[in-house]
Parts: structure tokens; sequence; C-alpha cells
């Protein structure tokens, strides 16, 4: 069920404040007397109506055709030539209630299950008046009481909505009226108690459903709002968790957010063995303190983020990630690649880096920024995340004794190659 609509539709019939003390329910929104509901929500009610009433209508035509048989069976006993006039009548109901029983079974034909079940009932019902007339019988007035039997039969066994069985119902009771006086089959007088008996009938079981969608309707409207509730709460918890994890200014993410991924993929290292092979280069801006104080902190953040959209832009796979790490340190961890292809990578990054010209006349070594990276690999490392940074730094302090603007690693022997 697409819930988009439905919550648009609650929030019109919402007419009180909001509590916080807890959720709210159905009874917190007030339905109308007519129990129509906003466009959106009333068609996800038809769907959700229709699946609560297709669960029960096969028990409730085998209960139907059980009577229908049994129906019979007491006319054949009690008059066989009755029974000859009314078997007919009876088979046509019988199959109409099993072909609804089949509508309710196959989902894609639900939408005709109200249909079906109005053509039962009216069957029922001008079948009823039908045999009425021509039963030549004592007894034959009680088939009229058919119609009665036909409203309640919609109401309580095959719920039809109650919009559609008030309509039906007047229009049964319509056709009994002109059939018992349009009649003189059948003595005024019992026509009269017929009509009442119909007539009550039929407002009972109207009654019976209309407290029954009512209630029906202030479930659906409860479970609406609570999936609302969930969405709301999951989209808050989205942000928040963005909030802990992402760098607002740069969009990377931040030293919390960079060691719970870095855990996460190194598990993953662990138990992928050799095949999943992990970098983590970790660089800084070189002389960045200088470039603050020569351009001040607003041109240092934008000075942060373009050199932060380079590295972002050059990572691949959905497992790489690039994170602030502080200040303007920043880690770049590369899944699957070895250490030579971190290399590459890294050189790369450092040259379109220098090739973006950003004006940095404090430094010492170059007229436009520039950066110094440290590269280290997880199995050099233990595939300990600790011993990775701690790596991958004594690899970047390496580079920036040697001058800066390069990139150093820590080879498989331990030692530390300044390229």
């Amino acid at each position: 069920m697409d819930h988009t609509g439905g919550i648009k539709g609650i929030k019109q019939l919402k007419n009180e404040p909001q509590r916080t003390s807890s959720l709210p329910n159905g009874n917190d929104i007030r339905l109308p007397w007519h129990l129509r509901l906003p466009g959106p929500l009333e068609r996800d009610f038809a769907d959700y109506f229709r699946g609560s009433v297709a669960s029960v209508t096969p028990w409730a035509a085998a209960s139907l055709v059980a009577l229908l048989i049994l129906a019979l069976i007491v006319e054949y006993t009690i008059s066989p030539e009755a029974a000859a006039t009314t078997w007919r009548p009876r088979l046509l109901c019988v199959m109409l209630v099993v072909a609804t029983a089949l509508i309710a079974r196959r989902p894609d034909w639900r939408r005709w299950l109200h249909v079906a079940s109005l053509a039962v009932a009216f069957a029922v019902a001008l079948t009823g008046n039908w045999m009425g007339l021509h039963v030549n019988h004592d007894m034959a007035f009680g088939l009229f009481l058919q119609t009665p039997l036909a409203i309640l039969m919609a109401c309580v066994v095959l719920r039809v909505p109650f919009h559609l069985a008030a309509t039906s119902s007047l229009v049964m009771i319509g056709i009994l009226v002109l059939t018992l006086f349009g009649s003189d089959r059948v003595d005024r007088d019992l026509s009269l108690v017929l009509l009442l008996l119909s007539v009550a009938s039929a407002s009972m079981s109207l009654f019976g459903q209309y407290i029954y969608e009512r209630l029906l309707r202030q479930h659906f409207l409860s479970e609406n709002v609570l999936f609302q509730h969930r969405d709301e709460l999951h989209s808050a918890n989205r942000i928040l968790e963005n909030q802990a994890t992402v760098d607002g200014l740069t969009g990377c993410l931040n030293r919390r957010g960079m060691e719970n991924r870095l855990d996460e993929v190194l598990h993953g290292f662990g138990r992928g063995g050799v095949s999943e092979r992990i970098t983590l280069v970790l660089f800084d801006i070189d002389f960045f303190k200088q470039y603050n104080d020569t351009y001040g902190h607003l041109a240092g953040d934008d000075c942060l983020k373009t050199v932060a959209s380079i590295p972002r832009s050059m990572a691949q796979g959905s497992k790489d990630f690039v994170a602030r790490y502080g200040g303007e340190e920043f880690v770049v961890v590369l899944v699957d690649t070895s250490l030579k292809d971190a290399l590459v990578f890294a050189e790369r990054m450092r040259t379109r880096i220098e090739q973006l010209g950003l004006p940095h006349t404090g430094s010492r070594i170059s007229q436009v920024v520039t950066i110094s990276v440290g590269v280290a690999g997880a199995s050099n490392c233990d595939n300990d995340a600790t011993n990775l940074i701690k790596c991958a730094d004594e690899a970047l302090y390496q580079a920036k004794g040697a001058g800066r603007n390069r990139v150093a690693y820590m080879s498989d022997q331990g030692r530390v190659v300044t390229l």
C-alpha cells in the first residue's frame, strides 16, 4: 500500500493540536459522519477494505453455498413441486457465490469483488421475489423474505461498503414493494408485514455495517498515522546520523564517520581474505595556517571545500570514501586497491590539486596550494585501523620532511619511501 497519498489525506483531517505525550491513534482524527475520506486516502482505504474482505470471502461463500443447498433440501422436503421451480434460481445463486469466491482469491481481480458481492445479493433478493410469485404453496410468501436476508448477507457476510449497501438496500426494498403491491398473489396485510420485517432487518443490518466500517476506517487511519510517524522518525534518524558522521563544510565523512567506516571495511577485509586489499591515503594542505593568515578563514573554508572535491570525484566504488580527519587533514580509504594502485591515485590527486592553481603566497614551496601525502596498506599494518592510520601518518610526516608537495608510503618492509 502506498502511504504517500494517505499521509497527505490525514493532514487534511487533523483538527486537534498535536500531542507530545504519546503517538496519536485513529481517534485523534475526526472522521466525518458520512465516512468519506480525502481522495488519495479514500483510494488507499478501498484497497485496504477489499483486502480485509477478501481474506474471509471464501469462508463466507462456503457458508452461503451450504445455506442455499439446505434451503433447496427443505423446499424439496416440504414440496417436491416447489423444489422443481426453485432449484434453477438456487443454482444461479450458487454459481454467483462461487464466482465471487474465485474473484476474492485473485488480487488482480479484487477490484470487482464488491460488484460480484452485490450481484449475489441482488440474485438472492430477485430470485426470492420471482419464486414467491411462481411457487404454488401456502408457505411461498416466506420466499419474499429473501430480500432482507440478501441485505443482511451483503452487510454482514460479504461486507459490501456501507454506501453501496445502503443504496442497494433501497433498490431491493423498492423492488420488493413493487412486487408485493403490484400482484394480487399476496394478501395486502401480509405484504405490509413482510415489508415491515424487511425494512427493520435492513435498518439493523445497515446500522451494524456502518459501525463496522467506521471502526475499520479508524483502524486504517491509526495505521497510517503510525506509518507517518515511523517515516518521520526514520527521516529524523537519518538526519541525526548524517549530522553525527558527516563534515558540514566539505560534505566528507568526519572523523567519527571515518573511524566507523574504516572498522567496517577492515572487518570485511578480515573475512574476505587477501582478495580485498585496503589502502589508506592521508594528506594535508601545505602551510594551511599561513593560507588562513593571508586570505582569511572564509577563504580557507573555500579552499578546504575545493581541495576535498578532488579526491571525492576520484574515489570509485561504493566502498571507497573520503573523510576530513581534522583541520586541513583528509583521509581517503580505497577498498580492493593495491598499494601500487593507491600510489598512482595519490600522485594523480596531488597533481590535480596543484593544477587547480589556488593562489597561496604564504607557501614556502609554491605560489599555489599543494598537498603532502602519506600512503599505507592494511596488510602492512596488521589490518588494524589505529596502526593503519599511524603508518600513513608516518609516511605523511616523511613527505613533509622531504620538502612537502610529494607522496610517501610505508613499504612492505616497514620503511617509509618517498616518491
